[in-house]
């Protein structure tokens, strides 16, 4: 009876079993799958906006290292970049051709005053001469008695001054007149006059005491370079002939032809940019003549140029850019087109700043005569780099290619 029992307790338990409702194998892990349906897309916002904030911050970040050059004042002049405030008010330019010349407050002509023959060439073209440094040696008779007559001064009075130490030590003891004093006293100032006439002559035809009699030395009046040479060893010489150049070549001038309706428009201080065969420089006009040249009906006019790094030499012809002043608050903007260079695919200028140059992209519009005009980009009070910019945009390229590495 028992086993019958258990038996059916059995049945009776499974029965239940089977027909309870059973619950759904997924109930569980729904939310589990919704959360693995959203944690993927919320990972993905995440580290998108992670990502934007690396970007940004790596842009911000090197925006200051790649959009500047830095570089030191020194290595800016030996670059020869010139800087030169925007132009404001600007009412357009004109060309004009012009010649590179010695300036002349930074110039000068060796001549001699005597004639003779060269004897010795101390400097030749070319070479780099200091003040008071020797250029050359002339042999010449009047310089002989030139030295002659100071020698012969110099013995007189002498003598003069110790005839009247004597009469003045007599006339005091009563032995002689007052009359004999008075005489070796204007005799003595007679010979001292003497003395210091022979001594300019001799020293305003360029000699100098002691040495030989018969010899000159020529010297260089100002530091500079010998521009021109006129003469050879052994060659006799005129009075007051041309001999010696010599030109400080950092500072040279530029002198400009302009029309008389173009001089007009021009004045003292106004800015010129200078180029010709990939070369520009940046100066100011310092005169413009009040007289017409009767042979070329033009007016000259003078521009003062900066030749540190020497790429201007004497004699050859450029081309000049004049910019015209406009109405005050015209609010019209210009640049020398030398002065813009392309980074990243954009026109861009180098505004100097403390350590450097900051690099500025800008909008342009019409160009007038190696002048552009800007339209958005610069409010006009910044000083940019005009001369030697390319060496700006190369010192850029490499701090790039230095990132890239």
């Amino acid at each position: 009876m028992q086993v019958v029992f258990r038996s059916g307790l059995c049945a009776a338990i499974i029965l239940l079993s089977a027909c309870s409702p059973k619950p759904e194998a997924t109930q569980p892990n729904e939310p589990t799958a919704k959360q693995s349906e959203g944690q993927p897309k919320i990972q993905t916002e995440k580290d998108e906006a992670e990502e934007h904030a690396e970007s940004a911050q790596q842009e911000g970040g090197g925006e200051g290292k790649e959009d500047f050059v830095a570089l030191s004042d020194q290595q800016i002049r030996a670059a020869g970049i010139d800087v030169l405030p925007v132009r404001q008010s600007f009412a357009g330019a004109f060309e004009a051709p012009a010649v590179i010349t010695a300036d002349p407050k930074h110039s000068a002509i060796v001549s001699s005053s005597v004639g003779g023959r060269v004897v010795e060439i101390r400097r030749n073209l070319g070479e780099a001469v200091g003040r008071g440094d020797a250029l050359a040696v002339i042999e010449s008779r009047d310089v002989a008695q030139l030295k002659a007559d100071v020698e012969i001064a110099k013995r007189q009075h002498e003598l003069g001054q110790a005839t009247f130490k004597r009469e003045e030590r007599l006339y005091a003891e009563k032995v002689t007149s007052r009359q004999e004093f008075e005489v070796a006293r204007t005799a003595a100032q007679e010979a001292r006059t003497r003395l210091r006439l022979a001594e300019q002559q001799l020293a305003a035809a360029g000699g100098e005491s002691g040495g030989p009699l018969n010899r000159l030395t020529l010297r260089s009046p100002i530091k500079g370079h010998v521009t021109a040479r006129q003469i050879a060893l052994g060659d006799v010489v005129e009075p007051n002939a041309h001999l010696f150049e010599v030109a400080n070549l950092n500072e040279l001038s530029a002198e400009l032809s302009l029309s008389p309706d173009d001089a007009a428009r021009v004045t003292v201080g106004a800015a010129v940019a200078v180029s010709t065969d990939g070369r520009t420089g940046a100066g100011r006009i310092t005169h413009v003549s009040r007289v017409l040249d009767p042979a070329t009906r033009q007016v000259r006019a003078i521009a003062r140029l900066s030749n540190e790094q020497g790429a201007w030499r004497i004699g050859e012809t450029v081309r000049a850019s004049i910019a015209l002043e406009g109405n005050a608050g015209a609010g019209q903007l210009a640049i020398p087109r030398t002065s813009v260079q392309t980074v990243e695919d954009k026109p861009s200028v180098f505004v100097r700043a403390k350590e450097g140059f900051a690099i500025k992209h800008v909008v342009l519009g019409a160009s007038a005569a190696g002048y552009v005009r800007v339209l958005s980009g610069l409010d006009g009070s910044e000083q940019i780099a005009v001369s030697n910019t390319y060496v700006l945009k190369a010192e850029h390229g490499k701090g790039e290619a230095g990132d890239d590495d």
